[in-house]
């Protein structure tokens, strides 16, 4: 072999290779190193976790609700910082806004515009940091936990940490960063209008017209036995219903009962006097947390409060929530007393009775218990007196057929 045209011409095809290799992991490795030096070096993890529990993620786990704020479920975040990025002096703080940019000075010194929760001065690459909601909500002019703006749709909220060499300076791009994931929503749509309670067993059928709110979920329901006077008088009791025949609803001033059908006819819707009032329920408020409800349905304009006591009278409200769970405030309120209802259709299935039934044999929704609208039992009975015709002409047959 020739090494002399070796030392001379190219090098092997291998060798040309593995020089273009280490050329490029330098070229590379220069490049990296521009590209950390002129990038981010403050960044947020991406897995932030609550205190408390945490909502699915169909109910925005990462929102803040009035639940959230009374009981301190906050955010929970990691914060890396770039090797290098900073020195003894340097500070990370923590600020919250709902519309402004706190990397600005002077969006920083306004009053209001930008509040700061934490600074830190002992800093490290990896750092966590706890930041409370029932701050955010102030920051955001929602002090303990009570919104007093007049929308009750979520607020934006901006979170920022930004390393600091002086206070007084604004702050880069480079050396924040900013979370936007996060919207406070402390209030639940405005309550239902309209409330009336009709008579179940165990249960009371609560009726209602809907608000506009584009927020309302669902609507929970709100019982309490100790009834109290009201001082702008109550709405009127729901009717009980008869030994066949089911009671109205009251209506503000007390509405009639309804007619009885086969049985005793149904009480008297109510009186409309101011003794519809509870110390716990109160109109116009946000039900207290301890509350548990007696109901609760979706967007519907109707539902039933179950588990009650049968000649216990209750008094009703209803609240909307939103897709958070927060309740709204408490509507206007109605009472009514659940009572052993045995209807005639009750009596016609003990027979023996096949027809009716079903969602369709009953005033209201889904489960409204054993209440029966007069029509319905007078179909009933109708068909429940041609089986006992026909089931007479068969017993009378055979005799005939004997004796003839």
């Amino acid at each position: 072999m020739d090494k002399t045209s070796f030392l001379i011409g190219p090098p092997p095809r291998g060798r040309r290779f593995r020089a273009r290799l280490c050329a490029g992991a330098l070229a590379a490795a220069a490049f990296a190193g521009g590209a950390s030096r002129a990038g981010a070096t403050v960044a947020i993890s991406t897995d932030v976790e609550r205190t408390g529990d945490r909502r699915p993620t169909s109910k925005f786990p990462l929102w803040i609700s009035r639940e959230d704020c009374l009981t301190d479920n906050d955010l929970l975040f990691t914060i890396t910082l770039s090797q290098g990025s900073f020195s003894r002096g340097d500070t990370l703080s923590v600020w919250v806004s709902e519309k402004v940019d706190c990397r600005l000075r002077t969006e920083r010194d306004s009053d209001g515009g930008c509040t700061q929760i934490e600074a830190r001065s002992d800093l490290d690459t990896t750092l966590e940091f706890r930041v409370p909601v029932e701050k955010i909500a102030s920051a955001l002019r929602a002090p303990d936990c009570k919104d007093p703006g007049p929308s009750t749709s979520a607020r934006p909220v901006s979170i920022y940490f930004l390393r600091q060499e002086s206070f007084q300076d604004d702050v880069s791009d480079s050396d924040s960063a900013v979370w936007t994931d996060t919207r406070m929503d402390l209030l639940g749509p405005r309550p239902p209008s309209d409330v009336k309670v009709g008579s179940g067993d165990t249960r009371l059928i609560v009726e209602y017209s809907l608000s506009s709110d584009d927020d309302t979920f669902g609507h929970y329901f709100y019982c309490d036995s100790n009834t109290v006077s009201s001082p702008g008088g109550g709405a009127g009791s729901g009717g009980g219903a008869g030994g066949g025949g089911a009671g109205g609803a009251g209506g503000g001033a007390g509405g009639a009962g309804g007619a009885g059908g086969a049985g005793d006819g149904g009480d008297d819707g109510g009186d409309g006097d101011s003794s519809c009032g509870s110390s716990v329920l109160v109109p116009g408020e946000i039900p207290d947390a301890s509350l548990v409800p007696c109901g609760r349905v979706g967007r519907a304009s109707a539902g039933e409060a179950s588990g009650l006591e049968n000649g216990v009278r209750y008094v009703v409200g209803v609240a909307a929530y939103d897709n958070i769970g927060n309740p709204g405030v408490m509507s206007q309120l109605a009472c009514g007393v659940p009572v052993d209802v045995d209807s005639f259709f009750e009596l016609y299935r003990e027979a023996g009775g096949q027809a009716g039934g079903g969602f369709c044999s009953v005033a209201g929704p889904v489960g409204a218990g054993r209440w029966l609208p007069v029509p319905l039992g007078a179909m009933v009975a109708g068909a429940a007196l041609g089986m006992w015709r026909r089931t007479r002409r068969r017993r009378a047959r055979p005799s005939t057929q004997e004796h003839g």
